[in-house]
């Protein structure tokens, strides 16, 4: 009988311990005769998550806003596109959503009768350039001198304090490899 339990324990630990997604650690316990065994399961998990750095400021986040759209829209390296919008306020008025295209970056706006206003997109061309030479292919140091601040990570946001404008700056081996940009839109 007992050499049964060992051979049953001894097959359930080579079972147990051919999982590569978890770990088990087996542990005999004698007591007053009775055999009982206690097996603990840990799992790994392996985490690849790049730290985000948040920037807050109000009128950087919207002065880099106004210089992209002014940029976009004045700039004839962009394909336009544009779509009927029903608009959520007023059902009887059809607005525009504007889109502009060059290569891999895609910049969206909302345009109604009286204004137009950039509402999201990204820029992965280096051609791209708006607010002090800022524009895909610079390095950390360059945007940490226009935000003026030291960057820390692969990732770093701009926004301002309600977070209805954001800029997520993406960095790769140093080097500003994309930028998107995400607005109010209501």
């Amino acid at each position: 009988m007992r050499e049964q339990l060992q051979t049953s324990i001894l097959i359930l630990i080579l079972l147990v311990s051919c999982k590569q997604t978890e770990t088990k650690k087996t542990e005999i316990v004698e007591q007053n005769a009775t055999i009982e065994l206690k097996t603990e399961t840990e799992i790994k998990v392996e985490e690849n998550i790049a730290v985000e750095q948040f920037v807050e400021n109000d009128s950087l986040t919207f002065a880099f806003e106004s210089e992209l759209e002014n940029y976009a829209l004045k700039s004839s390296l962009f394909k336009i596109e544009l779509k009927p919008y029903q608009n959520h306020h007023d059902k009887s008025v059809i607005d525009t959503m504007k889109t502009l295209t060059f290569d891999k970056t895609k910049l969206e706006f909302y345009k109604a009768k009286n204004w137009e206003s950039i509402i999201g997109g990204i820029i992965k061309n280096p051609e791209i350039k708006f607010v002090d030479s800022l524009n895909i292919g610079i390095n950390k140091r360059t945007l940490e001198n226009i935000l003026k601040t030291k960057i820390e990570s692969d990732k770093v946001t701009l926004g301002n304090l309600e977070q209805t404008s954001l800029f997520f700056f993406l960095f790769e081996n140093g080097i500003l490899e994309s930028i998107k940009f995400e607005g109010y839109f209501d």
